[in-house]
């Protein structure tokens, strides 16, 4: 369900399915990825959907989400 509602946003859709492509979303796709996905996903499947990213380790994603976590980041409106 969450997924769901992440892909009734034209841009979220656009990174899953880069994600699920295991395509390289770049360092502002993996933060608003992060940003607005913490909000719907749980930790483990927002990782799990970070490390799609062919460029990206589970190191690396557990990282950005404690950061955008920890600092309580919001998406650019």
């Amino acid at each position: 369900m969450a997924v769901a509602d992440l892909r009734k946003s034209d841009m979220m859709a656009h990174l899953l399915d880069a994600l699920d492509a295991g395509k390289d979303i770049g360092h502002y796709g993996r933060l608003v990825f992060a940003m607005v996905a913490r909000h719907f996903l749980s930790e483990k499947e927002l990782i799990e959907y970070l490390q799609k990213d062919r460029d990206f380790s589970e190191e690396d994603a557990r990282s950005l989400y404690q950061q955008v976590q920890g600092k309580d980041y919001n998406p650019p409106r």
